[in-house]
């Protein structure tokens, strides 16, 4: 009998999807050299199409191999760089243009990811699973005390029948941990932000996202729509086991 491989780590499912180059091809005047930088710290092929001034709003579009994805309008684009926060359940999340481009981007690695734009990705992810109201949620933000902002959305989602389960540093107790599960044991966890979402009985709405934190503030990550990525998410966080309430502060 084969032995069974242990689950990556968080970092080695980075290491996987870093193999994969989808190819950006924009449409306009000129390249921007605010897009130009933008995409620089993307790992995707970054390509430019003379659209003269008279060919309309300029555009670009995202192939994978031979597989066209999609394609955005330009000022779209430039909201990646400082993404609006939508609340959950908010009607504006149907047409926001950061949702848009993150939709076009899956199993890409962004070099030089922030907070906000980590944030915003996690809140798209969080609306989904909120929505659908059923199925997994499993979030991990480096400490618990980085939920204190959030503990509208995610008794939210409890309120909604999400299970969900939190992972991270044991440096706060949730007011809520009794109706969440608890992980705080393992290295690894202060380094990363991830979520996975398994979409309830639908796999179509499973989606996750993983954020190594290379230097301070600055994240090198993907996200990703793919049911069996989720699933390799999952199986990263199932080497932290659930924590007793006795161990939190």
């Amino acid at each position: 009998m084969t032995a069974q491989s242990s689950p990556p780590s968080f970092a080695e499912l980075v290491e996987r999807v870093d193999e994969r180059r989808r190819t950006v091809t924009v449409y306009a005047p000129a390249l921007p050299d605010a897009l130009e930088r933008m995409f620089d710290r993307r790992h995707v092929r970054l390509e430019h199409e003379f659209l003269p001034q008279s060919g309309g709003e300029p555009f670009l579009t995202v192939v994978d191999g031979d597989e066209y994805v999609g394609s955005i309008d330009l000022p779209a684009v430039y909201d990646f760089g400082h993404p609006k926060i939508h609340e959950v359940g908010s009607p504006e999340f149907v047409e926001a243009a950061y949702r848009k481009l993150t939709s076009l981007l899956p199993d890409t690695v962004f070099s030089s990811l922030d907070r906000r734009q980590l944030l915003a990705t996690s809140r798209e992810f969080e609306d989904r699973a909120w929505r659908v109201g059923e199925g997994r949620l499993d979030v991990g933000f480096q400490a618990l005390s980085k939920l204190q902002a959030q503990t509208d959305v995610y008794e939210a989602l409890v309120d909604r029948g999400i299970d969900v389960h939190l992972y991270g540093e044991p440096d706060w107790c949730p007011y809520f941990v009794d109706d969440v599960t608890v992980h705080t044991d393992g290295d690894e966890l202060g380094e990363v932000w991830f979520m996975a979402y398994d979409g309830g009985d639908n796999a179509g709405q499973a989606c996750g996202l993983v954020a190594v934190e290379r230097s301070p503030g600055s994240f090198e990550g993907f996200w990703t729509y793919d049911p069996e990525s989720v699933d390799c998410i999952f199986a990263s966080a199932g080497r932290f086991p659930a924590s007793p309430e006795s161990e939190l502060p």
